[in-house]
């Protein structure tokens, strides 16, 4: 079917394409020839206004590459996917100011966690840009440019005015935080009426291969009939694949630019765990077999081991936890320590590495127990250290960054520190635990392996052997091979080393300790095959950028 449409009237194409792109053209096709037309309005062929405007920056190239391609290529909608610390910031911003030099952004929203809402109105002011943080009062309404916190306005009263609102722009840092659709975050940014919109994370693929079909239908519905073409057009035609996710999302990798990267030196330390670190990290392990609990509550059986691995301090203060208490009952007279039992073999390997290197070092670890626990621990042994945590108001996170760079030695971050921060001014990060996404760790060390740093940058993890943190390590690296399948070769995270499936397979049967170890380790492998993560590996799918 065809058909044509004809008018006189001035300002018919700007109005047609507010219309379409308002609802969301869901085929591919259509999609196309809104393109076209929106490529149709562009004067000045593919000269970018807004760099004449911004005479204090100067953009990298890549940068000014990518503000190119969203603006005359892909509809001013994009996701961009540039590996950590090459500035997307920097980016979006020019493809904001360009929308607005051309007529085309006169309201802007800027959706980014609250943390960061500060940082993104710095780098917008140096740019020329003026915008306002929304603090739930009325003054941003007088301002084309409103930062707000995604977690703050997805909530009533200001998810319904925001929804009956219309944006030229809608930019989403973090966008990673979108990958679920059950989400309330994804429903909010879903329903916002919005012309243009920018999705930024460096991660848009953390644990299955959806989660990249989910942030598409955000940017462009129709790019796949559905999550099933998505999957089989990932699998078996890479190149009509590659060429539909091109159309919609640049990811540039820190060897692709000009730019003279410092190395990235990764150091796996295999830790034996001893005294009541181990005793009580075996203790919960044969309660838990005890009670018959493995099966019906698997999730708490792995999350108290994760605890214990990171610090017993840690695992103690999750039992206090009043689901815990038939556990408790059986652990009986171990759970009643001294101060000095308290000492763990991953606290001394720290204190170790910091007064080898005598200079800054940052520490990671999921759990503010052992966060806690560290400061106290580097503090009898003369060790400055500040912390760095959620629930800080952004004038202390500040201050902690800032006395971190002048005054301590060390730095100990939950994952409230993996975003946002910028600590060129220190080479080495330790995590002192794993987390289950390994993208939280490629977060992780992009707040020292960045634009700035002069220095080589250490990598170290901390792994105590014979523990959960031997099988997790094995499922990080085939998530980070998933991850590479789908959006191409990633910067070392890990190791060089490469798991196989076969050998995961033999370490289940040979080396497991119980009938339900082998069960948990299989559920693993399965859920690992269903994302297509091997067949992926093996096709050797790359992306065009």
């Amino acid at each position: 079917m065809t058909f044509s449409i004809v008018t006189h009237e001035a300002g018919w194409k700007e109005d047609f394409l507010s219309y379409l792109y308002s609802n969301r053209p869901s085929n591919y096709h259509l999609n196309r020839k809104v393109q076209q037309l929106h490529k149709s309005m562009l004067v000045n062929g593919r000269e970018l206004l807004s760099l004449k405007f911004m005479p204090m920056f100067q953009p990298l190239p890549h940068q000014i590459n990518a503000a190119e391609k969203v603006i005359f290529d892909m509809n001013g909608s994009a996701i961009l996917a540039d590996e950590v610390g090459l500035g997307k910031t920097a980016e979006a911003a020019i493809i904001l100011k360009e929308l607005q030099l051309r007529h085309l952004a006169t309201s802007v929203l800027i959706l980014v966690p609250s943390s960061l809402a500060g940082q993104w109105q710095s780098e917008l002011y140096n740019l020329g840009i003026s915008s306002i943080i929304h603090k739930g009062k009325k003054e941003w309404r007088t301002y084309p440019v409103t930062i707000a916190s995604i977690d703050l306005l997805k909530r009533e009263p200001f998810r319904t005015i925001f929804t009956d609102l219309y944006f030229d722009l809608v930019i989403v840092d973090e966008a990673h935080k979108l990958s679920n659709p059950k989400t309330m975050n994804y429903q909010f940014v879903s329903s916002l009426q919005k012309t243009y919109l920018l999705l930024l994370t460096a991660t848009p693929v953390q644990n299955k291969s959806e989660e990249l079909f989910t942030l598409s239908t955000l940017v462009s519905p129709g790019l796949f009939e559905d999550k099933k073409e998505f999957k089989r057009m990932s699998l078996e035609n890479s190149k009509i694949f590659h060429e539909r996710m091109n159309s919609l999302m640049i990811r540039t990798r820190k060897k692709d630019t000009d730019i003279k990267w410092t190395k990235r030196n990764i150091e796996i330390k295999w830790l034996d765990q001893s005294g009541y670190e181990r005793e009580l990290y075996v203790a919960v392990e044969k309660a838990f077999r005890e009670l018959k609990r493995v099966n019906t509550h698997q999730f708490t059986h792995l999350t108290l081991l994760k605890q214990g691995c990171s610090s017993s301090i840690a695992l103690l203060k999750a039992l206090k936890r009043e689901q815990h208490k038939d556990l408790c009952h059986v652990l009986g007279p171990i759970l009643n320590i001294t101060p000095g039992q308290l000492e763990t073999v991953k606290g001394k390997e720290i204190l170790e590495i910091i007064n080898k290197r005598k200079d800054k070092v940052l520490v990671f670890t999921q759990y503010r127990a052992t966060q806690l626990y560290l400061q106290w621990y580097l503090k009898q042994h003369n060790v400055s250290s500040v912390m760095f945590r959620g629930g800080f108001k952004k004038g202390k996170k500040k201050w902690m960054t800032d006395l971190f760079r002048d005054h301590a030695d060390v730095m100990i971050a939950t994952e409230a520190g993996s975003e946002g921060l910028n600590l060129q001014f220190c080479s080495c990060v330790i995590h002192a635990d794993l987390p289950w996404n390994p993208m939280k760790l490629e977060q992780r060390i992009g707040r020292i392996h960045r634009l700035g740093q002069e220095k080589d940058v250490e990598i170290i993890y901390l792994l105590n052997k014979n523990t959960i943190e031997e099988r997790i390590w094995t499922l990080l690296e085939n998530k980070v091979h998933l991850f590479e399948a789908i959006i191409g070769e990633h910067e070392q995270i890990l190791s060089t080393e490469r798991i196989e499936a076969e050998k995961y397979l033999e370490d289940a049967l040979m080396n497991s300790r119980s009938e339900e170890e082998i069960k948990y380790k299989l559920n693993l492998l399965e859920d690992y095959l269903a994302n297509e993560g091997v067949n992926h590996a093996e096709r050797g799918l790359q992306t065009g950028n």
